[in-house]
């Protein structure tokens, strides 16, 4: 599986590219909507974009969302079945307070829950900085789309509505337990892996 991150919207939110060896691909998150670069690499490389995935519906994740599934309207969008309002509600997204607009999803979405598979992405389920953020694993390739969880030296707030620090502490200490050297891929800082995450994570209490 290759990945390519493109830096979205106002907040320079990480988004993932990800596509297979059969040119099937994947992007997570939409935070911007500023998609014309994801758009030509999408055609230079003859990719088949076939899944939306959102890691969890605050507004520097769903702002170009509309645009992104008007462009490809064959593509289905998912998300944690605790959040799919997040998607129709600016109050829950907290679009408008970070955008200062009503953003309101005009498509339909599937949800998703622990375990669910989305291609060759298994579902895992990390509340904590959000009541339905979800993490995306494959197994194969030893990726992890993080969203907002895990960060590199660093994790996602939980002051926000929904959130709670017992329930993002029980999520990392879950995804600590995947393979060390898996790819950790996530919304604003650098990649890392779960190795490294784990030494940090330790080191601050959390494990």
């Amino acid at each position: 599986m290759k990945v390519k991150c493109f830096h979205l919207g106002a907040y320079g939110t990480n988004c993932f590219l990800a596509y297979d060896d059969n040119n099937l691909a994947y992007f997570f998150d939409c935070g911007g909507r500023n998609l014309d670069k994801l758009y030509s690499y999408i055609e230079e490389h003859n990719l088949d974009l076939k899944y939306i995935v959102l890691t969890h519906g605050h507004g520097d994740h769903i702002e170009g969302l509309n645009d992104l599934a008007d462009k490809y309207p064959e593509a289905k969008v998912y998300v944690g079945e605790e959040e799919k309002d997040f998607l129709y509600n600016s109050e829950l997204s907290l679009s408008y307070n970070i955008f200062g607009d009503s953003f309101k999803f005009k498509g339909e979405v599937q949800t998703v829950k622990e375990g669910d598979m989305i291609g060759d992405f298994k579902v895992i389920d990390t509340p904590g900085h959000t009541i339905g953020s979800k993490c995306f694993y494959d197994e194969k390739s030893k990726i992890l789309i993080s969203g907002d969880t895990l960060f590199r030296r660093s994790y996602g707030r939980y002051d926000l509505p929904t959130g709670d620090l017992n329930m993002l502490c029980n999520s990392l200490e879950k995804l600590s337990k995947l393979p060390e050297e898996t790819v950790v891929y996530n919304g604003h800082t650098d990649e890392t892996t779960i190795g490294e995450e784990k030494i940090f994570l330790g080191r601050v209490g959390i494990l």
